[in-house]
């Protein structure tokens, strides 16, 4: 017979038992739940990295082709993984991207994104997981069981180009007049810096349907709203302006002979090549003039025109102070510069104390992706005409009727320490 002690002990353990059965789903939902949380918080997680990633790395090529933009970001996206193994992107091919990467603009005072079909130096970029995504959907561990759907999620980041302002292009050494006007559809490209001297209320004079691209555009002075907004890159006013670091080496002794020069003897039609030297003038209206090897010193200057192909064949023209330069119609002005003139080697042009502005026009077009010192000189440029220089040091620049002057270097002695990153998230 059971006694008393036994009955109890029994009654005890068909109560725990019945505890256990009653809690135990309990206990395995949450565990599931638990489960289920942490992969999907670990998938939300790895797409917002991927997000990121994306964003910043497209933001970072912003000047750069579009098939480098593209290939960085879908590297940045294949660096993190989704449920199917590396992340995908979709990238549309126009300059405002589409799919899951598009290129505008961030308003960074409303919190607001525009995408431009013009494109832009701000990124969106989604990273999807879905059933229907080449991403694939996280898998749930007893989705089956429990009869759940497939988790789908997106996330989106932001990120905004950050221009390398340690760098400049172009200085202007005007002190008081205007430095910088533009008008009918002109543009300044600047792979670096624009750094302007005049503190003039006038020195930087934009009209809306002229534009300026560059990382920094850095005034002693200040700048009007309007022009303001026509400038694509980081405006800096009230700056102290780098001073020109060739200002205190010597320029090439400049020899002018007592007798007149004569002009440089060109029929306009076949080829003509000049020894290195002092000259009076070269004008011409056609065929092509090469300069040949070393340092050409012009007394009055250089006219050409028509179809006119100039050629520097590793050689630097000096001007003195009162020569011309003048390139009109479809003449072309080109070349590489002379070695073994000292500090001034690599240099395509030189001059100090102009006294008369360089004036392209028509369709001309002036290419020497090197340097060029004329710290006095008025660029004036109209009429289409187009100037690609590696970088330059001048007195003011203006230009006019769908006119393009073009910087592709830096000038070494005004770069400054490097700022961290070439791209920020805002979102």
């Amino acid at each position: 017979m059971r006694n008393s002690t036994d009955l109890k002990w029994s009654n005890r353990r068909g109560a725990s038992t019945a505890t256990v059965v009653i809690f135990l789903p309990v206990v395995l939902m949450l565990a599931w739940f638990g489960v289920e949380i942490g992969l999907a918080v670990r998938s939300v997680t790895s797409a917002k990295f991927a997000a990121d990633a994306v964003a910043l790395a497209a933001a970072a090529r912003y000047r750069d082709s579009g098939n480098d933009v593209r290939a960085d970001a879908q590297a940045a996206a294949a660096g993190n993984r989704g449920p199917n193994g590396p992340i995908v992107v979709t990238i549309g091919n126009g300059p405002g991207g589409g799919g899951d990467v598009e290129f505008g603009h961030w308003d960074d005072e409303l919190k607001v994104f525009t995408v431009d079909s013009d494109g832009g130096p701000a990124v969106r970029a989604r990273v999807r997981f879905a059933p229907d995504h080449p991403n694939g959907s996280p898998g749930l561990v007893l989705g089956g069981f429990f009869g759940t759907s497939p988790m789908a999620f997106e996330r989106v980041s932001i990120a905004v180009y950050n221009p390398p302002r340690n760098t400049t292009s172009l200085l202007l050494n005007a002190e008081t007049s205007s430095a910088i006007a533009l008008d009918n559809d002109a543009r300044l490209v600047s792979k670096g810096g624009v750094s302007v001297r005049s503190t003039n209320a006038n020195a930087c004079q934009i009209l809306p349907n002229a534009s300026m691209q560059l990382t920094v555009l850095r005034l002693s002075g200040t700048i009007d709203p309007q022009s303001k907004l026509a400038v694509d890159g980081v405006v800096e006013e009230s700056e102290v302006i780098p001073a020109d670091p060739m200002n205190a080496i010597d320029l090439p002794t400049f020899v002018v002979p007592i007798e007149e020069l004569p002009e440089i003897d060109h029929d306009n039609i076949g080829v003509t090549h000049v020894a290195p030297g002092v000259h009076g003038f070269l004008q011409a209206n056609g065929g092509t003039v090469i300069l040949d090897p070393g340092l050409h010193q012009f007394v009055k200057g250089i006219f050409i025109r028509g179809s006119c192909n100039l050629q520097l064949d590793h050689a630097t023209i000096q001007f003195a102070n009162s020569a011309v330069l003048r390139v009109a119609q479809s003449s072309v002005m080109e070349g590489t510069p002379a070695d073994g003139i000292g500090d001034w080697s690599g240099y395509w042009f030189i001059q100090r104390g102009a006294t008369v502005p360089w004036v392209l026009t028509g369709s001309a077009i002036v290419n020497f992706e090197s340097r060029c010192y004329a710290p006095d000189t008025a660029l004036q440029m109209e009429s289409n005409a187009q100037a690609r220089l590696g970088t330059a040091i001048l007195g003011s620049v203006e230009e006019h009727d769908s006119a393009l002057l073009e910087f592709t270097d830096v000038i070494d002695e005004l770069t400054t320490q490097a700022m961290p990153g070439r791209a920020r998230l805002v979102r």
